[in-house]
């Protein structure tokens, strides 16, 4: 095998990840699976991979991770099952390796060099992976989640309290307030000369990572809630220097609390002479059937172009999939948004 495939392949321009990528499986231990493999087919099972392989080739940390990863999914049983019983498969496998070593395996008439015929264990009876603990078992093996990022359900919602995804907030330029929302993937305690502690955060969302300074005062505030997989609201400014591009943090909310503080502002855009008394009306009738939280903005584009901003002072409204439909229903030549708001 070349010496980087049992990592990575290159096919079609596009890169394949190897077992090797798994974290604590070696190169020894794939190229184990890749010979038993050849020698005797496909695995049917988790527990004919761990007879087939030559005793020691593999240990429980190295069969939990290839499971969690989702390399062991064609073998015909749910991760969670195969997970919890890996230790056992082995153990079984290794009696049968001894067995055959010391040629017990004549007593019960097997062939000459072969394994005892046995029946595989069941695995363990245990509850289904729901999609975050399967997804924390990926980046746990991987280093990265694979299938569901816990991110993904947000979606929406994060792109209403960000004001830059973090692939952007990269490209914002050094001096630029950003706001983002991500998963701490890292957190690296550091001392300063002066004995006080701050720390290198790394958050990541489902556009990239950026790597994240806290400074001793903030990060005496906020150490709490720097747990890993915490989702959090944080703000700061993008630093660009010769180690790369970061971001200062000077404020890190939790993100119930952000996506609470940091509500959208809902923004309509109207030509003035489009604007009629009862279009106003209409307006108001729809934001009347929606009360919440959220700011209304009401833009009047003058023939000039230029915008003139109007507050709602008695309208609050709430985030539903229904008002934006509503108002151009009533009004369909207006532009509707929910943009950015801050605390």
């Amino acid at each position: 095998m070349p010496s980087t495939e049992w990592k990575f392949t290159i096919e079609e321009g596009k890169v394949r990840l190897g077992l090797g990528a798994v974290r604590n499986v070696g190169q020894g231990a794939v190229e184990a699976l890749l010979a038993a493999r050849a020698e005797g087919g496909e695995f049917a099972s988790l527990f004919d991979l761990a007879t087939r392989l030559s005793a020691g080739a593999f240990n429980r940390r190295q069969l939990e991770s290839l499971v969690g990863a989702g390399a062991c999914d064609s073998l015909g049983a749910g991760r969670e099952a195969m997970y919890a019983g890996a230790a056992m498969m082995l153990d079984h496998a290794a009696s049968l390796h001894r067995e055959k070593a010391s040629g017990q395996s004549s007593l019960f008439g097997a062939d000459e060099g072969s394994l005892i015929a046995v029946v595989a264990p069941p695995l363990p009876p245990v509850s289904e992976w729901g999609k975050g603990e399967r997804s924390t078992k990926e980046k746990e093996s991987l280093g990265f989640f694979l299938t569901d990022h816990p991110l993904a359900h947000l979606r929406e919602e994060i792109a209403r309290i960000a004001t830059h995804p973090i692939a952007q907030a990269l490209e914002a330029g050094d001096g630029a307030d950003v706001r983002v929302v991500g998963l701490v993937a890292e957190v690296k305690q550091v001392t300063t000369r002066a004995g006080k502690l701050m720390a290198r955060v790394t958050l990541e969302d489902l556009s990239g990572r950026l790597e994240c300074t806290v400074f001793p005062e903030a990060y005496e505030q906020s150490r709490a809630l720097l747990l890993a997989d915490a989702v959090l609201v944080a703000s700061g400014r993008i630093e660009v220097n010769d180690r790369g591009t970061g971001l200062l943090l000077s404020d890190i909310k939790p993100w119930e609390q952000g996506r609470g503080e940091y509500r959208p502002v809902l923004q309509i855009e109207v030509r003035a002479e489009e604007l009629t008394e009862e279009r106003i009306l209409a307006i108001d009738e729809v934001l009347a059937a929606h009360p919440g939280e959220s700011e209304v903005v009401l833009y009047i584009v003058k023939p000039d172009h230029s915008r003139l901003a109007m507050r709602a002072r008695s309208r609050r409204v709430a985030q539903t999939d229904e008002i934006i439909p509503g108002l151009k229903e009533r009004m369909p030549s207006c532009r509707v948004r929910w943009g950015k708001g801050a605390s």
